[in-house]
């Protein structure tokens, strides 16, 4: 039992005392990376293509399922040092104003080359002014998040400032796992001051004086990038208890995650933070209203926050970007098995078919993964869909993270299949049991396409959460060609 008991020390020092061994145990045998691997070896999608294109085997090492190098895979975390060594993302921008790209390749580490930049001017104008106000330009800039669900970003954080309670809170959701995203790995370790910028904003706005910066575990360069920003702000006394002299309060702490793809669920992740497993929760209560601690809080991610200090320096320049219910722009990544790696951003509107032009054209592709394991595959039929979250879900498409993964022709529908039932059985967090019994199950009857289906079919109607909700969508479209003999 000390065993278990240490391992409960590794990820949370400070939640230890008091708690029973039973409860230590039950914590710490949640999370895969409780005690950090000498060697991760990324299984995520790209790099699992990756292997197959180079004819390659996985070394030896802990499975993880995205080191976020999806761009240059397949990538292995050995003893700390990543290989391949980092290799340098191509990010560039289509059409349009572009909001995260110029300080992405420039890579904004300091205080002084943020500030450079304009950084810091939205949050001296706002700090000074009634915190409604920022709710009101993002209001006007009609603002969604970036995370997946597309939720307009004005209506949470207004609900969270009117939500009865004495304190509230903000969450930075750093968790970026699906296989093919990279983008929140990016903005963390080159443009960390837009993000505690944004942080600093949404604090204000709801009136919380804390504030969290999540970062996954396979992701320890952008938090310590982050962790040396935190730093030269507090200094700078953009951060504290009186932050540039205009009377408000506002700190930030970083958590790191212990290796579980469902705690990029808010809910599975605010559990985490409070020393529990990384369950989902029942809703309501939204964490709007009952959040970290039981105080109304607001939780976004990476990408959606670095948006904030652009919109209230001049809202309708945001608005007037993209589409009238997708306003703005997003940043899409391009896996390896494009011939233009990176990540481009597009305003939205733009239709898909132009960004797989941008990553070096169709030729020889089958298909599109969009949005990683809980988004969409999607065949040259589906690629003239634009980037927009009402156009595609009329369509049925998830753009989720906005990841993109290249299958090739002559992909091996069976092994994807096997790779996908694998990932999601060992993902789940088994909270409820359509979820945590039928990826299990599926696994194991990965030969039985009919009954493979039937299951899929049970845990999209029943699971708690999206991740079993979800993901039997791009299983199914495996199957398709599995049953069809494409």
């Amino acid at each position: 039992m000390d065993g278990w008991l240490r391992r409960w020390d590794a990820i949370h020092r400070e939640g230890a005392a008091g708690r029973p061994a039973a409860a230590a145990r039950g914590v710490a045998s949640f999370y895969a990376l409780a005690q950090a691997p000498e060697t991760e070896v990324c299984h995520g999608t790209a790099c699992h293509l990756a292997r197959i294109r180079r004819g390659l085997s996985a070394p030896a090492g802990t499975a993880v399922y995205c080191l976020g190098h999806c761009h240059a895979g397949p990538a292995v975390r050995d003893h700390g040092a990543l290989t391949p060594p980092e290799v340098p993302v191509e990010v560039r921008t289509l059409t349009g104003r572009p909001l995260v790209t110029p300080r992405l390749e420039l890579g904004c580490v300091t205080l002084a080359g943020y500030r450079a930049l304009g950084g810091f001017a939205a949050a001296a104008q706002a700090l000074r002014a009634p915190g409604a106000d920022i709710l009101a330009a993002l209001e006007v800039a009609r603002l969604r998040g970036r995370g997946g669900a597309g939720f307009p970003v004005a209506r949470k954080w207004r609900a969270a400032a009117e939500a009865p309670g004495a304190q509230t809170a903000v969450v930075v959701n750093g968790d970026e796992g699906d296989p093919g995203s990279f983008i929140d790995r990016l903005i963390l370790a080159r443009d960390p001051f837009a993000v505690i910028e944004g942080l600093l904003l949404a604090g204000h706005a709801i009136g919380a004086e804390r504030g969290v910066i999540y970062i996954r575990h396979e992701y320890p360069e952008a938090a310590a990038v982050i962790e040396d920003a935190l730093a030269q702000a507090q200094a700078a006394g953009w951060l504290g208890d009186d932050i540039q002299g205009s009377g408000v309060a506002f700190h930030i702490t970083v958590a790191r995650g212990k290796g579980s793809y469902v705690c990029g669920e808010e809910t599975a992740l605010l559990n985490h933070l409070e020393h529990r497993r990384g369950e989902v929760r029942l809703r309501p209560p939204y964490p709007v209203t009952s959040g970290l601690d039981g105080w109304p809080t607001v939780v976004n991610n990476v990408e959606t926050l670095v948006n904030v200090p652009l919109i209230v320096r001049d809202a309708a320049a945001f608005a007037r970007q993209g589409t009238e219910g997708s306003t703005g722009t997003v940043a899409m990544c391009l896996d390896g098995g494009f011939a233009r790696p990176g990540v481009v951003e597009v305003p939205f509107g733009t239709p898909l078919s132009t960004v797989l032009l941008e990553a070096g054209g169709t030729a020889g592709l089958a298909a599109v993964v969009l949005g990683g394991p809980m988004g969409s595959i999607l065949g040259p039929d589906q690629w003239d869909v634009p980037v927009c979250f009402d156009a595609m879900q009329a369509r049925d498409v998830r753009l989720g993270h906005g990841g993109l993964v290249a299958l090739p022709a002559g992909t091996d529908w069976a092994s994807l299949l096997r790779h996908w039932l694998s990932f999601a059985a060992h993902e789940s967090c088994g909270r409820c049991a359509p979820c945590a019994l039928g990826t299990q199950q599926a696994l194991r009857a990965r030969e039985d396409l009919p009954q493979v289906r039937a299951i899929l079919d049970v845990m999209a109607g029943g699971s708690l959460c999206a991740f079993g909700r979800s993901l039997p969508q791009p299983l199914r479209w495996i199957l398709d060609r599995l049953e069809g003999g494409r």
